[in-house]
């Protein structure tokens, strides 16, 4: 199989992939949701639903890989179309990453509100639109998994109770917090790390690879 990159020339892939999930949301809200959660509403068995997320994931993949501008990858789509589900899986894996270290930089606060409510405030506009240029994509998974807690990890520590707006105000509005440098914008993505909550869509008896992650643009 063709190495699958994502980042610098080959950011088309990732925007396909952005877009493809803004258009479908029924789509993209089965993909990030909690399966467990899912199969108590639904009344649905955990295999019935994990079936229905890869289904997803692979109409996923095929928006992504059929017209890609590399024949290789192309004529291997072609043939082995299932093969690319897991390009799909390692990407989501490496932009839930990059996504929480933006959240590290926005502080426990800031990483609570949406992206409206911290435009309202100047300094945190600022901050935002300075860590912005190094990882575009935050702004729609911010959208997404802001109060998902398997993917925004400063959400976890949430009190329900607890005025984010407000808060915000004390630490940004009076110069308080500090603000850390981004990355490099011409950081290759690493596919490293936990899978998290996508590996609740590997079938039984099916071991994730995560050595095949540990580089910065790993083989599928």
């Amino acid at each position: 199989m063709p190495t699958i990159h994502w980042e610098k020339k080959n950011s088309l892939r990732t925007a396909c992939l952005i877009e493809w999930c803004k258009i479908n949301q029924d789509a993209r809200l089965k993909i990030f949701s909690d399966s467990a959660k899912d199969v108590k509403e639904e009344g649905c068995t955990r295999q019935q639903m994990t079936t229905q997320k890869n289904t997803y994931m692979q109409q996923l993949a095929a928006s992504v890989f059929i017209d890609d501008e590399d024949p290789k990858v192309r004529e291997y789509f072609q043939a082995h179309p299932l093969a690319f589900v897991k390009p799909i899986q390692g990407r989501f894996t490496s932009l839930c990453k990059k996504y929480n270290e933006i959240n590290l930089q926005l502080g426990q606060t800031g990483a609570r509100l949406s992206f409206e409510e911290l435009n309202e405030n100047e300094k945190t506009k600022i901050l935002l639109d300075r860590l912005l240029q190094t990882f575009p994509w935050w702004v729609d998974l911010h959208g997404w998994w802001r109060t998902n807690p398997a993917y925004n990890t400063s959400f976890s520590t949430a009190d329900p109770g607890q005025d984010f707006a407000a808060e915000a105000m004390d630490v940004f509005g009076k110069g308080k917090g500090k603000e850390t440098a981004p990355d490099d914008a011409d950081h290759e993505d690493s596919e490293g790390g936990d899978a998290g909550p996508l590996n609740e869509d590997l079938e039984p008896g099916e071991i994730l690879d995560r050595e095949a992650y540990m580089d910065d643009d790993p083989p599928a």
